[in-house]
């Protein structure tokens, strides 16, 4: 993250899951390590296209995801546990693709109610300064930090969190993102890979 002048703003960004259901939190950001899922992820970044999805209760979703390497399949059933508890969801839809494209690069809200981002490998997510659409500043969420934004959809008097994907092309990296969604997903952003398996694991 920015440790410049929004080194305040940065701080005041609740960490706490729950908080997210506060009308005036429209993003979350937990700091956490994820050294062994790093490690295990750079193997995934030599495969390419990489991209794996997976939809249904927690159990079903991860049986789906069964030859992602141990370290980031625990990782996944976690936050997938974690994230299907706090939405009082009992369906999931989950992605891991590597993002080598600009795709996704306009500062946007999604048209979901809540969804989970973090980021393995290269640059994070970008979120809006004061989430202000119109911000020229950007910030990120760092590698491996968990990520809560809110949606269109969350319900009245709640703003969406507006962010991005980085420009991975024109920065001349490799992201490996992870993204879960609840049924009221809408939108094909940030990793989106159209349910399709790709990408051969050795």
């Amino acid at each position: 993250m920015d440790e410049g002048p929004h080194e305040e703003y940065l701080r005041s960004i609740p960490r706490r899951w729950d908080a997210i259901a506060e009308p005036q939190t429209c993003l979350v950001i937990e700091p956490r390590k994820t050294d062994k899922a790093g490690d295990a992820s750079a193997a995934l970044l030599d495969i390419e296209p990489f991209c794996r999805s997976a939809a249904g209760s927690v159990s079903e979703a991860i049986m789906q995801l069964a030859d992602l390497p141990p370290a980031i399949l625990r990782d996944i059933e976690s936050l997938a546990s974690r994230f299907a508890d706090l939405t009082g969801s009992n369906h999931v839809r989950i992605r891991l693709a590597q993002i080598v494209t600009n795709s996704c690069r306009k500062v946007h809200a999604d048209y979901t109610d809540l969804r989970l981002i973090t980021t393995y490998a290269g640059p994070g997510t970008q979120f809006a300064l004061d989430n202000n659409p119109d911000a020229e500043t950007l910030l990120d969420v760092p590698v491996g930090h968990v990520g809560l934004l809110k949606g269109r959809r969350y319900g009245a008097n709640h703003a969406p969190c507006y962010h991005r994907s980085p420009p991975a092309a024109d920065l001349g990296v490799k992201r490996l993102v992870l993204v879960i969604d609840t049924e009221t997903f809408t939108s094909e952003t940030e990793s989106g890979c159209g349910g399709q398996k790709t990408g051969k694991l050795a």
